[in-house]
């Protein structure tokens, strides 16, 4: 008798992945993939208290280690609360493998109100996945991992997922050998090269932008060489930054969508754009800021390069490799003109001093206190609130890759189970940033943080209510709806969870807590209560009209 099930087949396979970590929730239709994975005993199950929550966790462990994150969900309502972390992970071009239960294969598709019957779960994933298995026979479960994994890791980072039915995960099977696929960094052409190569050496005034596909493609070391060999200033997107530490004289930051900046950018004769995609932002306001100079575009995933701006010189290829290529190409060329990176360097360092004076008097002393104890390559992850749009996304220095971690799609609410999942993943300490609003979507989860004493703090800017839609209300009606919340006492809710945590109101006490939560080998909460410091001024773009490019603008239709 053969005693090596389908679900002895997932766990199985997750070690030979290397995956040391899994977020879940058991379930009747999941059951076995659990056993399974305790019986082999090599990869730890994280029991989350929400299955969202679990597949945010799954995407902030993959984004602060480059490994692959993975959620187990059951079928039908477990899968559907897996959604809006996909959606995330799609957003963020994050590796996230969800696993989820399927009734019985007999039953499947026969509409009789099988438990958590879900027999249109592969379209409701397909529309935030790349890629979607379905097995039907015992035979192909490794098959369809294996493909899975295969496009997870092929090109342009994305989530996926798999259903298996239960009566797979009982059925007998024989092992499989799964693997990540090789030979899949795309060297960029070498005619694409030369004539990018040719284009920097007939300028003398070029910027550097720096995506997440920098960080994605490892490529950190290659970008920091040829900034040093251009002598060029490098300006980063939220999710690139850390590509290049923001403590090196050649960065500007996170700082491109910044007006002030970007009118000291307009001399420039070449913009070289590496992984980004050059993200529109809220009411498209950034889609009018076209790059300057001939724009050179690095990307592994063609559609991407001139979608938003048109690029003279495209180069579909690996970060990394594109960037070597380059590097290699560029043997004798000139430094940049001085007085073009001096009118830079003016310009960043007027942004910075201009926007930390918006920060009032409290403020910047509790952004100054964060950074100086947060180990330099502690994870540093926000989520959607006013400190992370005043100070957390731009003016917090990040020192190294994949310690800076925020929700890219603008979601409010992933910050916490992000961060959670980046701090089991590195195993570093990591801080998150939140609101009090945004926290109570997942405020359950302090008790996972208890239950494996994770290395996390975190910080509640507790404004009572949801600041930033509160500001946004009154600045464009003139009044609030439905933003007001009261004042929660997180610190309180904390310890009943197993977490140690206080409210403060000073920053002497906002410092001796951080000290404290920073001897802590699990976690801590620190709530601030944001009514007794000095406000910050809200500096986010109003809404106004903007001229959107005319081949940006759909069709109208024709009358009949």
């Amino acid at each position: 008798m053969n005693d090596f099930t389908g679900a002895d087949l997932i766990a199985e396979s997750l070690v030979q992945l290397g995956v040391e970590h899994v977020f879940g929730i058991v379930s009747i239709h999941n059951m076995p993939i659990f056993d399974a994975i305790n019986r082999l005993g090599k990869t730890q199950i994280i029991n989350v208290r929400h299955e969202q929550a679990g597949t945010h966790a799954a995407d902030g462990y993959a984004r602060a280690t480059g490994k692959l994150g993975v959620m187990i969900a059951s079928t039908g309502p477990g899968t559907s609360n897996t959604v809006t972390g996909l959606y995330e992970a799609q957003y963020g071009s994050s590796r996230v493998l969800v696993i989820t239960g399927q009734a019985e294969t007999a039953f499947y598709g026969r509409g009789v109100g099988y438990v958590h019957e879900a027999e249109n779960q592969v379209a409701m994933l397909k529309t935030v996945c790349r890629r979607v298995e379905s097995p039907r026979h015992i035979e192909q479960l490794g098959p369809c991992l294996q493909l899975l994994i295969a496009d997870l890791f092929t090109g342009r980072p994305a989530p996926g997922a798999i259903e298996v039915p239960i009566d797979l995960q009982y059925a007998a099977a024989n092992p499989v050998q799964l693997s990540y696929p090789t030979g899949t960094h795309y060297p960029p052409d070498p005619q694409q090269i030369r004539a990018a190569a040719d284009r920097i050496t007939r300028s003398k005034r070029r910027i550097i932008i720096a995506g997440g596909g920098v960080i994605a493609a490892g490529a950190s070391d290659e970008l920091q060489a040829l900034a040093t060999k251009l002598d060029c200033p490098v300006i980063t997107t939220v999710d690139g930054r850390g590509a290049i530490a923001e403590t090196d004289p050649r960065s500007i930051g996170n700082y491109y969508n910044s007006a002030g900046l970007y009118k000291s950018l307009h001399e420039a004769d070449v913009t070289l754009a590496i992984g980004t995609r050059f993200a529109v932002g809220v009411d498209g306001q950034f889609q009018a800021q076209t790059p300057p100079g001939d724009l050179i575009q690095i990307d592994i995933d063609g559609p991407m390069i001139g979608r938003t701006h048109a690029a003279a010189f495209p180069v579909l290829a690996d970060a990394k490799a594109a960037l070597q290529a380059l590097i290699d190409a560029l043997p004798d060329v000139d430094v940049n003109d001085d007085q073009f990176n001096q009118t830079l360097w003016e310009a960043r360092d007027g942004l910075r001093a201009s926007m930390r004076r918006r920060l009032g008097q409290d403020f910047p002393i509790i952004m100054d206190l964060i950074r100086a104890k947060l180990p330099d390559d502690g994870v540093f992850v926000r989520d959607q609130t006013i400190s992370a749009y005043n100070w957390g996304n731009q003016q917090f220095p990040i020192l190294h890759p994949r310690t800076s971690i925020n929700p890219t799609s603008g979601a409010i609410g992933p910050g916490f189970p992000m961060a959670l999942g980046a701090a089991i993943g590195s195993g570093k300490q990591t801080l998150v940033v939140h609101g009090d609003g945004g926290f109570m979507f997942h405020a359950t989860e302090l008790a996972t943080a208890a239950q494996y004493q994770v290395p996390l703090i975190i910080c509640v800017f507790n404004d009572s209510g949801y600041g930033v839609l509160r500001w946004l209300q009154e600045t464009r009606f003139g009044r609030i709806n439905e933003t007001d919340l009261g004042k929660v006492a997180f610190a309180t809710m904390a310890r009943s969870m197993g977490v140690p945590g206080q409210r403060v109101q000073s920053l002497d006490a906002f410092e001796g807590a951080l000290t404290e939560a920073m001897a802590t080998s699990g976690p801590y909460l620190i709530d601030i209560d944001m009514a007794h410091f000095d406000p910050m001024e809200i500096s986010i773009m109003p809404k106004q009209d903007y001229e959107v490019d005319a081949n940006l603008r759909p069709e109208a239709p024709h009358a009949t």
